[in-house]
């Protein structure tokens, strides 16, 4: 009886120990879970405060001290954290991204900012490098940490169109904010041109009030190049992705929002295929960065650093679809107007950022199981990879679409252009790529290679429907997009031909897609004939085909002007500041975002023909 009592005692003792430890494991979670954040705000606060008031080549003492204690405290409490997680079940992959991130805090806190503090020479590479290493750490720690909120905002009750609508409302506003900082600006913004620059890059417009080149410092042109990539993947996509590489997990309601926010029909693993969406964005700009760089003459850059930052931003400003340059006259510009090998390149980086990205994942596989094949039959091995309906029927809508406009666009640019804006190029094939690149530009690319204002008037017509109907769903770009009007003009030719369905490749179309088509473009027309009559009640002196090219262009967030919108009005440019925010997120998704959802109809009225 005696051992029975001992044994009892002892194994009471172990739970209550057992308990104990359990508690304060929570609690230390718990504490770093409120500390850490607040350390990376602060840190967050102290990049924002010297890039945006203070002189870049300066070591503020009290800055660097605030600085010093930020990454000393981010050190121990991500390394506690990193330490607690290891008791907790997580992916392997996950626990090498924290346990990344926290030998990355602590390199800075033990070499970077000891060896900047002891700098005498602040106007130096060594500077420079440092700086932006120290920064990079306390803005990425920012945003990691950030993305834990999704995991709260996700198990409410939101819907994800409404996600959607607000991350975008929220990285316009921040955006402002950051355009608005003395350092962001040669002269100073009005808080009007902000939010409508702001506004032009997150939706990947491309539309200016001032001049991106003279009026923005190179870190007002950054600032608005982080909004571009931001902007064109979705603020919602890198914060889910980080939190989901932060926790190791994500749960059905998580992956649910967003298989609607990135608009795809896959609902397993779809955070690998935003992983895959923003690999291939950023290796596709990668590549189109480093093809820019080497068409450039070296000798219009004073440093190789501003060749560099030129590459970059016109690489994301292309695959992005927003048509932001830094010159002022876009490719037009005297030193490159001619370097038809920079046109071809940013053109192409339109069209890929433009295609959308199940489509070129559906081509890749396409293409990856051909070679398969071929290598097979050419080791005689009898094996082969077949795979039903291999590019799928929204692939070959999008590229049939695709390939018909640009093929009209080129055309008519030819036709139309030869007597004019041709006119600056006199050899032929400078001819073809400005052609060429007339043809893709306004598929919601917006970056121009010639004047625009002195566009013929007929071409001026075919680029108000190229910019209409834009790019092909789940891309960059804009507009009603490729698959509508398809679909649109295959159930016109139904009709014409007294079919009872719509037909395209073996397949037949949905109801469901037919009505959200005509929706769709319905609503754009009414949309942007409200938008034109806004406009021209305080610009009418403009010109209505100037003023429904800058409409057209801004709904569609294309970006391509006719010179008229610096000169607008006040209350002009926030009508169109709402049209490029309306046609980013798309007018269906604000009514699905703040309309109730009629339920499933349990009952049918009788049907009635209408005469037309």
């Amino acid at each position: 009886m005696r051992r029975i009592k001992v044994f009892l005692g002892r194994t009471n003792r172990q739970l209550r120990v057992a308990l104990f430890m359990n508690n304060l494991h929570q609690l230390l979670l718990e504490a770093c879970a409120f500390l850490i954040p607040i350390f990376a705000l602060v840190g967050f606060g102290l990049v924002i405060y010297d890039f945006g008031f203070l002189p870049f080549w300066v070591n503020n003492p009290t800055l660097m001290l605030w600085g010093q204690l930020v990454l000393n405290a981010l050190v121990v409490l991500l390394g506690l954290r990193l330490f607690l997680r290891l008791f907790i079940s997580k992916k392997r992959w996950s626990r090498i991204f924290n346990f990344t991130g926290w030998l990355y805090i602590l390199f800075l806190a033990l070499f970077v900012l000891p060896e900047k503090q002891a700098l005498t020479s602040y106007d130096t590479n060594k500077f420079l490098m440092l700086k932006l290493l120290l920064y990079a750490g306390f803005v990425t720690t920012f945003i990691v940490e950030t993305s834990y909120l999704l995991q709260f905002i996700y198990n409410r009750a939101i819907s994800p169109a409404l996600l959607f609508v607000g991350s975008f409302l929220f990285l316009i506003f921040i955006g402002t904010f950051m355009l608005l900082l003395p350092n962001a600006t040669t002269g100073g913004i009005r808080l009007v041109d902000a939010l409508f620059t702001a506004t032009s890059a997150v939706c990947v417009t491309g539309l200016a009030v001032v001049d991106t080149a003279t009026q923005f410092t190179t870190f007002g042109q950054l600032l608005i190049a982080i909004l571009i990539q931001l902007g064109g993947l979705g603020f919602m996509t890198f914060a889910g992705l980080l939190a989901y590489a932060v926790g190791g997990q994500s749960n059905l309601k998580t992956e649910l929002a967003f298989k609607d926010m990135m608009n795809t029909a896959q609902i397993n693993n779809i955070m690998y295929f935003i992983y895959q969406v923003v690999s291939v964005t950023f290796l596709f700009e990668a590549i189109g960065a480093v093809c820019i760089y080497f068409s450039l003459d070296g000798a219009l850059f004073e440093r190789r650093l501003d060749r560099i930052f030129f590459s970059l931003f016109h690489a994301v400003s292309a695959f992005c679809n927003a048509g932001f340059s830094t010159y002022t006259n876009g490719l037009f510009e005297q030193p490159i107007r001619f370097n038809y090998a920079l046109h071809t390149i940013i053109a192409f980086l339109i069209i890929l950022g433009g295609i959308g990205f199940p489509i070129i994942f559906n081509l890749s596989r396409f293409a990856r199981i051909k070679l398969l094949n071929l290598i097979n039959a050419l080791k005689g091995n009898p094996v082969r990879l077949h795979f039903p309906k291999l590019i799928n029927i929204n692939s070959k809508l999008a590229l049939q679409v695709s390939g018909i406009l640009l093929l009209i666009g080129f055309v008519c640019f030819l036709l139309f252009e030869r007597s004019g804006t041709l006119q600056h190029h006199p050899s032929l094939w400078g001819k073809v790529v400005t052609s060429f690149f007339g043809a893709v530009t306004p598929r919601t690319g917006g970056f121009n290679s010639v004047d625009m204002t002195l566009l013929s008037l007929p071409m001026v017509l075919i680029y108000l429907l190229l910019m209409w109907i834009g790019a092909s769903p789940g891309s960059m770009g804009g507009g009603i997009r490729t698959t509508t009007i398809g679909v649109a003009f295959l159930n016109m030719a139904s009709v014409l031909r007294g079919k009872d369905r719509t037909e395209y490749y073996f397949a037949e179309i949905s109801h469901q897609s037919t009505r959200r088509a005509f929706a769709i473009i319905l609503i754009s027309f009414l949309l942007i004939g409200l938008f034109i009559f806004l406009v021209s009640v305080n610009d009418g002196d403009k010109g209505l085909i100037v003023i429904a090219f800058e409409t057209f262009s801004a709904f569609s967030t294309t970006g391509l002007s006719l010179g008229i919108t610096p000169q607008l009005t006040t209350e002009s440019k926030l009508v169109l500041v709402m049209t490029m925010f309306v046609g980013r997120v798309g007018m269906l998704t604000i009514f699905v975002a703040f309309i109730k959802q009629a339920r499933q109809l349990y009952y049918r009225y009788p049907k009635e023909e209408i005469m037309f």
